[in-house]
């Protein structure tokens, strides 16, 4: 099956974008509780879905009725629990390590797809699969210089995101037969917004919240600022767009594929802003990962999933 040239550019953008915004994240978790930021960069990016929607996609706002659970078990997954897993986890990992552990995302959706609907697993993909498991955990050590022991805490928060990203990748198949991806975030960010609400209201410090947002000025104020923004209408907008179209087009194996980027991504913006010592045992080490990840779809990139 030909795929166009748009299924890579809308995969790739995604996993770009999306590469960035553990960094982005990391910024402003130095002002904002986790929570806070999750609530903030739901709300703000729906000044742009919604207007969008009304205005170029208000026929397919609708969805039906016994579509209902669908919707509310994809914005359970993500963003709920999704970014708290995420950002939680930044809080007590390097950016690099979430994105290498958010990385293996593919490897349980390859996992679900043979215990839930009994596709084979190859040896190659088996092997790939170990690989990669084998690569993070080194990195998981080398991460807490030099073999410390490792923030528990931090690395089931992090599977926690990658759990719920497979849930949502599954689910997010099936809704795309039946609307438009653009509805779909939008409904998606609408719930998520919802959900967080009492968290952000019930336990977030918003005097604090208030002095960091308005208060915080010249660089740093800046910094936050345009960290939120890109979050906001990048990674929790733009990048699903393009992620649910890539979908669309080329399947879930095919587009999980360009994941194997995202690690390596996030390391290079960490490096340059600073958050992160560029070691070459670690980058390494993330490649091993990458290449795991790329042999654990080898063969399943044969066939496009429908």
């Amino acid at each position: 099956m030909k795929i166009s040239f748009r299924f890579y550019l809308y995969a790739l953008t995604s996993m770009i974008i999306w590469g960035s915004s553990f960094v982005f994240t990391k910024i402003c978790l130095q002002n904002l509780d986790p929570v806070a930021l999750i609530w903030l960069r739901l709300f703000i990016s729906l000044f742009v879905l919604i207007p969008t929607v009304f205005l170029f996609y208000g026929d397919t706002f609708k969805f039906q009725w016994k579509d209902l659970k669908f919707m509310g078990l994809l914005a359970v997954f993500e963003p709920f629990l999704y970014f708290l897993g995420e950002n939680f986890s930044l809080v007590y990992l390097s950016a690099s390590l979430v994105s290498v552990i958010v990385a293996t995302i593919p490897i349980f959706t390859t996992v679900f797809a043979v215990l839930i609907f009994r596709e084979k697993l190859s040896v190659i993909n088996a092997l790939g699969i170990a690989v990669s498991i084998c690569g993070t955990i080194f990195i998981l050590l080398w991460d807490n210089a030099g073999f410390d022991i490792v923030n528990v805490r931090g690395v089931l928060l992090a599977f926690l995101a990658v759990f719920s990203a497979t849930c949502y990748i599954m689910i997010l198949k099936k809704l795309l037969h039946n609307y438009n991806p653009i509805a779909l975030l939008t409904w998606q960010n609408i719930i998520g917004c919802v959900l967080f609400t009492p968290l952000f209201f019930g336990f977030s410090d918003l005097d604090a919240i208030r002095n960091s947002l308005f208060a915080v000025s010249g660089e740093e104020g800046v910094l936050l600022w345009t960290a939120l923004l890109i979050l906001s209408f990048f990674c929790s907008a733009a990048a699903f767009l393009f992620f649910a179209n890539a979908i669309k087009i080329g399947g879930i194996a095919r587009t999980n594929v360009f994941s194997n980027i995202v690690p390596i991504v996030t390391f290079i913006l960490a490096a340059i802003a600073g958050q992160e010592y560029f070691s070459p045992v670690k980058f390494a080490a993330i490649f091993i990962v990458v290449g795991g990840l790329i042999l654990a779809q080898k063969h399943q990139n044969r066939t496009v999933a429908k």
